[in-house]
Order: structure tokens, then sequence, then C-alpha cells
């Protein structure tokens, strides 16, 4: 008999459980605590123009799909060394790096540069340089999270999974960019990785983009005045088991506020249930 299958069955059966318990609580809650300021039949665009909220574009009602995934941490040291073996190159990665956590970070020393005006094709560029990085090839230019204005320059790249992309501490590259001149010269990364993903379910129908702005709304996370910028979904940690992690799609909506900060929120796209600053719980035994 295969335990250890039956124990993430399990496992997964309490997530979802807990989910559905959770979504109904917070129902109830809203239900009980909101005042309705406009007829509910209102479509949420309408509800939101009435608080002079702003959406750059018009919300989809795509229906996406998606999984509970697992990942392993991968263990940088290890792949670093493996690397060096199966390269014959004991030099590889042997100046600027130091690794903590599972976190790589290099600090560079040769120049690589990246163009303002190919930012996507120069990072890909330097991304798949097997002297310079690891795994390089499976990570995607991630621009909404990334910033690029004049004062501070930061790329993001990121793994993905069937072509959604992951967006968390565990799966990632952080590039710092230095201006010189008319270039951006590439600082130093840093680089987590996850290995041996698996799915823990099967395809499963995911909330649209429509339906996670009318939780934010009705949830009242998105300010009147203020100005729905973009949103992405996004695989994100929700669980760390041992040595795994679990995974499930998420929506990320950025709301600039009249007062012109921007705010991150996040919804869980399986259960429509607002997850911003949520806490990844672990369990270790």
């Amino acid at each position: 008999m295969d335990y250890r299958k039956i124990e993430w069955i399990f496992l997964i059966a309490f997530l979802g459980l807990n989910m559905f318990l959770f979504s109904i609580y917070n129902e109830s809650q809203n239900e009980e605590n909101s005042i309705s300021r406009y007829n509910q039949t209102d479509t949420i665009e309408k509800r939101l123009a009435n608080d002079n909220i702003s959406v750059s574009g018009k919300l989809s009602n795509k229906k996406n799909e998606g999984y509970y995934l697992s990942g392993e941490q991968t263990d940088m040291h290890t792949a670093l060394e493996n690397a060096r073996e199966k390269r014959g190159d004991e030099q590889l990665l042997n100046t600027g790096v130091s690794i903590s956590e599972n976190t790589l970070t290099s600090i560079l020393k040769n120049n690589s540069y990246i163009s303002e005006e190919k930012i996507e094709d120069s990072l890909t560029e330097f991304l798949q340089k097997k002297d310079r990085v690891l795994f390089g090839e499976e990570y995607t230019y991630l621009s909404r999270f990334s910033t690029t204005d004049d004062d501070y320059h930061q790329l993001i790249a990121v793994q993905t999974f069937e072509g959604i992309p992951f967006y968390d501490e565990t799966a990632r590259i952080d590039v710092s960019l230095e201006k010189t001149g008319d270039l951006l010269k590439i600082s130093k990364y840093t680089q987590t990785h996850i290995s041996d993903i698996e799915m823990l379910r099967e395809k499963m129908d995911l909330y649209t983009e429509r339906d996670i702005i009318n939780t934010l709304y009705t949830n009242n996370r998105i300010p009147s005045g203020s100005k729905i910028k973009w949103s992405q979904l996004a695989y994100s940690r929700i669980l760390k088991v041992r040595e795994k992690n679990v995974y499930v799609p998420v929506w990320f909506v950025a709301i600039e506020t009249a007062e012109k900060t921007v705010q991150l929120e996040s919804v869980n796209a399986i259960s429509n249930t607002i997850t911003t600053n949520a806490i990844v719980p672990k369990i270790n035994n």
C-alpha cells in the first residue's frame, strides 16, 4: 500500500475542507457586516464606477484551469556541485557567489548588461548563459512584478508550470541593475528554485478575473477613487510539509490608491478567498 500517496490525499482533502469552511465563514461575515449602498443586481463594473474606481481594460470572464501542485525546494549547494561535476568545471560560479538557506546570491564581476529597449530579450539571453546562471532556461521574465523606473531597477524572472508562472519566494530570480550612462548593468542576482513539481489533484476550473475583483470589492479591499492597474494569475505556496511545498493558483491584483501608493492584493483562484498577507503554515512532523 502506498502510504505516502494516501498521506497526500488526506492532506489535500484537509486543505479543501478548511478552504470550504473558511469561504462559508467569510461569506457569512460579509452578509452580516456589509451595508449595501447600491443595488446588488448592478454589475461589478457599475459598482466600481459608482465608487470612482477605474480599471485598466475590461474585466475578463475567461475560465482558466490549474492544479494543486507540490514541489521540493532545490538545495542550491548540491545543485551547484552537480553542475560543476557535469560540466567538468570546478570554477563554475566560483567568484562572488554565496548560498544561504537554499538561496544563491551572485555578485557579478564580469560586465553583463540589459537593454532598456529589449528588456525581456536581453534578460532571457543572460539567463541562458550556463556559466552565469543555474537552471536559467527554466525562468521567464515577469514584467508586472519588475521595477524599471528611473530611480530603481529590479527584474523578476520565475519558473512556470503549463504556462502559469510561480510568484513567491521559492521559485524566482531577482536581478538588480545599476544605471551606467545609457545602459543597465547587472550588479547581482538572487535565486531560488523548486524541483520535482507534481500535480496533487486533477486540473480544476479557476475563478475568473472578474470573480476575484468582485470578491475584493465586496470585502472593501479596493478603496474609493483608486485604480485597478493589473491582475496576474500565478502559483503561490500555501503550505510547507516537511521538504515539500504545496502551491495553488492565486490572482494577484495591483491597486493604485488615490494617494498614488500601490497595494498588492491576492485571492485564491480555486476557493475565491482573500489570501493577502496570509502566513504559510509549516508541518514538520
